[in-house]
């Protein structure tokens, strides 16, 4: 069964409750365990390699998670 990211918020509601500091702490921790468990896969590391180098070089450029959480959920529902 794949499992939706509604699916999963819904099997840990203690998430949603969470301030929004934890949650984007824990939304990082878990980037970070994925990108470890990927590390098999080469063009992963090094997309995420080229986008952490772009962000680096003009981080002015780069969007804040609160504008892009905003327009996915516009997105997701219309």
């Amino acid at each position: 069964m794949r499992y939706t990211a509604a699916m999963i918020v819904e099997r840990l509601p203690n998430v949603m409750a969470l301030p929004t500091e934890q949650k984007q702490l824990l939304a990082e921790e878990l980037l970070n365990q994925v990108v470890l468990e990927k590390e098999k896969d080469p063009a992963l590391l090094d997309l995420l390699r080229k986008r952490l180098s772009e962000h680096e070089a003009e981080p002015e450029n780069g969007v804040r998670w609160e504008e892009l959480r905003d327009r996915l959920l516009k997105r997701r529902h219309g």
